[in-house]
């Protein structure tokens, strides 16, 4: 090698050094400002000590409408109650002492701040110990010891909880999958993730959306409803739930009227409203009046407010639909709403959790640890904590939560689960690898030095971890009901139905503190319950959503090509059949066609050469 290819090479290396350099001072610079200027509402994780780790990310935060900053306000139901109902489901385990021997679990918890992007810089933090850790058993010291790192070493993490948007979750299982680390989505339902050849240590405690699709279709079916129009949003959510959507649609011959994309570029966006309003047919007496919503969360609100006002529709929404979101109710969306037929996936409460939830305040040992709840309590009080005496401030310190400000997420069963079945996981794997290992109980002994575990939980085997003991679990959840996992990974699929009924131009029960969403049905495997006497409809009746209405004694169906919509045409005398007859059915053989018809209370089947075309 030439003496000038050497010097290229040393300047590269040069170059590469200094830019590096200059990205991390640069980095530093940033979260040194971003120190100083967000805290204390802008908190990047949680760390809680264990013997070993568990991971979570949540939407702690909405996604900002603004590009020099990825978090927006703080999500009390999506992000804070599902990272306390992590570390209330962490809680329960090590009270357990016998449960893993004496294992403590910790957590390393993040917010995604809803935000596929910012989502997956932030996990790098789950595998930056990993890839960061040095490798010392190459060297050796002078005297011929090992060598020993200076750093106190991060635990690695053993699984992930989350995410909970489908987006986020799929880009954090492209990440994790590199480094076979563990992922249990508490929310995310996207029907990709289910596919083992691209995310082969995904798993969730909820059901994939091509069940959701299936429930969908059986609602459909039994309102009668054949001819729909569907919208979907331009993210995986959207495109995968529409597409299971309309597969299942063909199998049971409902047609799809319109289907329209929404994009979530802003300019975009108001151009695919404007698409769906055109397409539309609020002037039909009869068409597709259902419309199928597989819509992400930030859209909706928008999107009622352009469309639906103006037209007479029946919504028929996915589980992405946010019962919780002041938003989507907030003004005219109210009557816009009304008699929206909501899918949510079937959750009970948790009294225990809700127990401990409302007992945290400013005073409770263990609202520190969660250093979000602050944020919390400043967005939801307008307060201030460790103000001077003599401030007339509002004080954070003197509220408290009750019952008639609380509302629970309807995920929270679905996060505890997430966690017992990692902490089940974890049980079974200890004890087939190291079932007389026990960590000391005593503080003294534990936090003297670094709990001595065996190899195998200290450093586990993500693959067999998730083939050999996460996928073979069975236990009794919160609520007693019996968990275990489809071979897919997937959770059971469980939905329950809802339907809007707000207090708007008809009287309400004497129980005002009725929901707004009344639970009319469930769908379970296949199979639907709906209490029809439940339903209450914007219009007093259920909508009427076909091609066509029957048609009246003496007429025959017109293709109307253009919307391939078939209108009522007079039909002319035809030999063998009388002026009056109705036509039931008819069905091509080989010429001629046998049809059905009914003439006065009698029905006759007649042979004849008859076409739709020569029925005119």
């Amino acid at each position: 090698m030439g003496l000038i290819d050497i010097s290229l090479k040393m300047f590269s290396l040069l170059a590469l050094a200094m830019h590096i350099i200059a990205n991390m001072n640069a980095f530093e610079k940033q979260i040194s400002e971003n120190m100083t200027y967000l805290q204390p509402t802008n908190m990047r994780q949680i760390r809680i000590p264990g013997d070993v780790i568990i991971g979570g990310v949540f939407p702690v935060h909405a996604k900002s409408g603004s590009p020099d900053q990825p978090c927006g306000i703080i999500a009390e139901t999506r992000g804070v109650h599902r990272v306390e109902a992590m570390l209330y489901a962490l809680d329960v385990i090590n009270s357990q002492r016998e449960f893993l021997h004496g294992y403590k679990l910790g957590a390393l918890i993040l917010d995604s701040c809803s935000s596929p992007a910012y989502a997956l810089n932030q996990s790098l933090d789950f595998v930056r110990d990993l890839i960061g850790s040095a490798d010392l058993s190459e060297y050796r010291c002078r005297d011929g010891s090992s060598p020993e790192s200076r750093q106190i070493p991060r635990k690695n993490v053993a699984a992930v909880v989350g995410g909970s948007y489908s987006s986020v979750t799929v880009q954090i299982a492209n990440l994790l999958r590199l480094f076979k680390i563990v992922q249990v989505s508490p929310a995310s339902t996207n029907a990709d993730l289910s596919d083992k050849t691209r995310f082969e240590y995904f798993a969730r405690t909820v059901p994939s959306d091509n069940y959701q699709a299936r429930a969908m279709i059986d609602i459909a079916l039994h309102f009668n409803w054949t001819y729909v129009s569907l919208v979907y949003s331009a993210d995986e959510y959207g495109e995968l739930g529409a597409e299971a959507f309309k597969k299942e649609a063909r199998k049971m011959n409902i047609c799809i009227a319109i289907e329209e994309r929404i994009s979530p570029k802003k300019e975009a966006f108001q151009e695919s409203v404007d698409n769906l309003v055109k397409k539309l047919q609020p002037d039909k007496v009869v068409g597709a009046r259902a419309v199928v919503l597989f819509v992400a969360t930030e859209y909706v609100p928008e999107l009622m407010l352009q469309t639906f006002e103006r037209m007479r529709f029946e919504r028929l929404a996915s589980e992405g639909w946010d019962r919780n979101n002041e938003a989507y109710t907030a003004g005219p969306r109210k009557s816009v709403a009304e008699g929206a037929i909501v899918l949510m996936l079937a959750s009970d409460r948790v009294p225990s959790f809700e127990e401990y939830f409302l007992s945290l305040n400013p005073s409770h040992v263990k609202f520190e640890r969660n250093k979000w709840l602050k944020e919390l309590w400043r967005h939801k009080f307008n307060c201030e904590f460790d103000l001077p005496e003599q401030s007339t401030l509002n004080r954070c310190e003197n509220h408290r939560q009750t019952m008639e400000n609380f509302n629970p997420d309807d995920k929270v069963q679905f996060v505890i689960d997430a966690v017992y079945a990692i902490a089940h996981g974890l049980q079974g794997m200890k004890e087939k690898m190291c079932p007389d290992d026990t960590a000391p109980s005593s503080w003294i002994s534990r936090y003297s030095s670094v709990p001595q575990i065996c190899d195998a939980m200290k450093h586990i085997d993500g693959e067999e971890f998730y083939q050999k003991y996460l996928l073979q679990v069975k236990f009794e959840d919160a609520v007693g009901k019996k968990f275990r996992f489809s071979p897919e990974g997937d959770g059971p699929a469980h939905y329950t139905i809802l339907n809007y009924q707000p207090e708007i131009g008809h009287s309400r029960s004497e129980d005002s503190s009725r929901s707004d969403y009344v639970v009319v049905g469930r769908w379970s495997e296949d199979q639907l319950d709906i209490d029809d006497k439940k339903m209450s409809w914007k219009y007093g009746e259920i909508p009427i959503s076909q091609c066509s209405m029957p048609c009246p004694a003496g007429y025959r169906k017109q293709l109307i090509k253009i919307s391939l919509y078939y209108a009522p045409t007079k039909m002319k005398f035809v030999v063998g059949l009388a002026a009056n007859a109705k036509i039931m059915s008819f069905w091509q053989m080989k010429q001629p066609v046998w049809i059905v018809v009914k003439v006065g209370g009698r029905q006759l089947i007649e042979k004849t050469a008859l076409t739709w075309h020569n029925l005119a």
